[in-house]
């Protein structure tokens, strides 16, 4: 099922399955992409309880092998609509026998859409209903039509706001692992784009405490802005060889496994943890122009 939000700037359709973003609008252009299964069958999905790959699609926990597909079940899982008013949607997917079988934690995980001129603010938040320590990522994969309206791929620039030092840290192909014995420190601005700019996968950051990505073109005013902190890491994407008309701005609090992970999940890299009964928080905000 589907759900809308307008106001007099945007029109917001949203899904209960994934309780993913389908569809952005101003002014009648359509600024998410639009799941093209030829090239990606997705618009924005949410990511949790992992983000990123796992090795082997699998991790260890209290000596149990779990398995898991990349970015977890979340963005293929049925959500309740919680609250619906004029300028907010929250959905909600609460652990099941479905969940425990391939994530041993009582959780409820609710995501959040709030419009706000031409802004969505989205939300996630995680409450740990279970007696142990819950251990998570969470993040998003939003997808934004290159071009927006004019001209081509190569006409627009991906902005990284503030620009200064930040850890890059490269991905090992085909496993999509994080090489961060070969993690650098790279001075990161402006990135033109072009297709073989995602020839080695996603390129994957640290983030700043708080911070912008912006996709803007050379012949318009059109553009989008990702804004988030309290995320600490973010990656960039787009599929290559094939060419396809977006590119994904992902804001996360979590990440990919590394390529020698022992495979513990209370060892795995930039994990969150909550105790029980505590609650985590995040957003990011998209502005549309």
């Amino acid at each position: 099922m589907k759900h809308t939000l307008k106001n007099g700037t945007l029109t917001v359709e949203v899904s209960a399955f994934g309780a993913e973003l389908n569809s952005v609008k101003k002014e009648g252009i359509e600024y998410l992409w639009q799941a093209d299964a030829d090239f990606w069958g997705r618009h924005a999905p949410v990511l949790f309880p992992i983000v990123g790959k796992l090795k082997n699609g699998q991790y260890i926990y209290e000596d149990r092998v779990y398995d898991m597909s990349g970015h977890g079940f979340a963005r293929d899982s049925v959500f309740t609509l919680v609250k619906e008013e004029e300028d907010e949607l929250i959905y909600e997917l609460v652990s099941s026998v479905e969940t425990l079988a391939s994530y041993p934690f009582e959780f409820s995980f609710r995501v959040g859409y709030k419009l706000m001129d031409n802004r969505i603010r989205v939300r996630y938040q995680v409450e740990n209903k279970d007696h142990k320590r819950m251990i998570f990522g969470v993040g998003a994969h939003p997808a934004f039509n290159v071009p927006l309206e004019k001209g081509t791929f190569e006409d627009y620039t991906l902005t990284v706001s503030p620009s200064e030092k930040r850890t890059f840290i490269p991905l090992d192909l085909p496993t999509g692992m994080l090489k961060r014995e070969e993690q650098s420190e790279v001075e990161v601005s402006e990135l033109p784009l072009k297709h073989e700019l995602f020839a080695k996968d996603a390129l994957v950051y640290t983030s700043s405490n708080e911070m912008s990505v912006a996709l803007t073109n050379s012949l318009d005013k059109r553009s989008v802005k990702v804004t988030w902190k309290d995320m600490p890491f973010f990656g960039l994407w787009s599929p290559y060889p094939t060419e396809a008309s977006f590119v994904c701005i992902e804001p996360w609090a979590g990440i990919a496994d590394e390529l020698g992970t022992s495979g513990q999940l209370t060892e795995k890299f930039g994990m969150n943890q909550l105790n029980p009964q505590e609650e985590f928080s995040c957003s990011y905000i998209v502005e549309i122009n």
